[in-house]
């Protein structure tokens, strides 16, 4: 499998408390999730800062061939949450994302399954271009991006096969109310189902003619709401690689062990759970 998106650093503040520099990025997230059920190639880049996030994830047995290092500081996302859901407050410092040009390599160009994690949506139409051979291709971005880009990401939507997004970043791209817009982009070019994630609802899985309200995975407590949703992503992904299908069937049994990704990424701030319950 393999996953293109940002790794970086976080600087969190939630009502649990306050953390600097942990590591974040949606590759970062979706990718030690997925790695739990299967080998995982990320894609990205890391600034001279960054020695310490490559071996994260070398210590979970990934292949780091495609994550290049660059001079300049990493990728950093700073965030205020003041509940379990979208951040207050949040800015995004790109770093040696800036003009970065990914290169896939030739082993992960090869991979069945593709993760467009969220970051710039010229880099995902890149790193799509490089991975044509994908059975499966899942996009995930935020609002930031649609609203700049917002016809591009249409563009990518209608080029995979299923779409990670919250409701209002869903709302937002499609221009429509609730899960409308999900069941009108249905069956647009390739895309067959769409995630809806929920917060502390957990999330909705919309297939042509279907839609199922997934719960939650019970937590003790949500220290940190960051990365759940490309965490769930991660577990959605890597268990759909196990079961090798992403027949409806599958979708619904992969949704469960991508909210139980979930909740265990918001258990502790930044990756520094699922870092530590990835497979060795």
């Amino acid at each position: 499998m393999t996953a293109a998106g940002t790794i970086g650093f976080d600087d969190l503040t939630t009502p649990a408390g306050r953390a600097k520099d942990v590591p974040g990025g949606s590759a970062l997230y979706f990718s030690l999730a997925a790695s739990r059920s299967c080998q995982v190639f990320p894609v990205a880049v890391v600034g001279d800062d960054g020695l310490a996030l490559r071996e994260i994830l070398a210590a979970a047995q990934m292949d780091t061939q495609g994550v290049e290092m660059r001079p300049g500081p990493s990728y950093r996302w700073t965030a205020t949450h003041s509940a379990a859901a979208a951040p207050d407050c949040e800015v995004q410092r790109f770093g040696v994302y800036e003009g970065w040009c990914p290169v896939v390599p030739a082993a992960a160009r090869s991979s069945d399954i593709l993760f467009l994690g969220s970051m710039h949506p010229m880099t995902q139409l890149s790193v799509l271009g490089q991975c044509q051979g994908a059975n499966l291709v899942a996009l995930d971005t935020m609002r930031d991006f649609i609203s700049t880009d917002r016809e591009l990401l249409l563009e990518l939507a209608e080029a995979s096969d299923l779409l990670f997004a919250n409701r209002s970043e869903l709302e937002e791209l499609t221009q429509s109310r609730g899960l409308e817009g999900a069941r009108a982009m249905l069956g647009r070019g390739r895309l067959r189902a769409v995630v809806v994630k929920d917060g502390p609802r957990g999330a909705v899985l919309v297939t042509k003619g279907r839609e199922r309200q997934f719960p939650a995975h019970p937590v003790e407590a949500v220290v940190d709401p960051t990365g759940a949703g490309d965490s769930l992503a991660g577990g959605v992904l890597g268990h759909l690689a196990i079961l090798r299908s992403s027949e409806e069937a599958a979708l619904e049994r992969a949704m469960e062990v991508g909210l139980r990704a979930a909740a265990l990424a918001i258990s502790a701030f930044g990756a520094t759970a699922l870092v530590k319950t990835v497979r060795r």
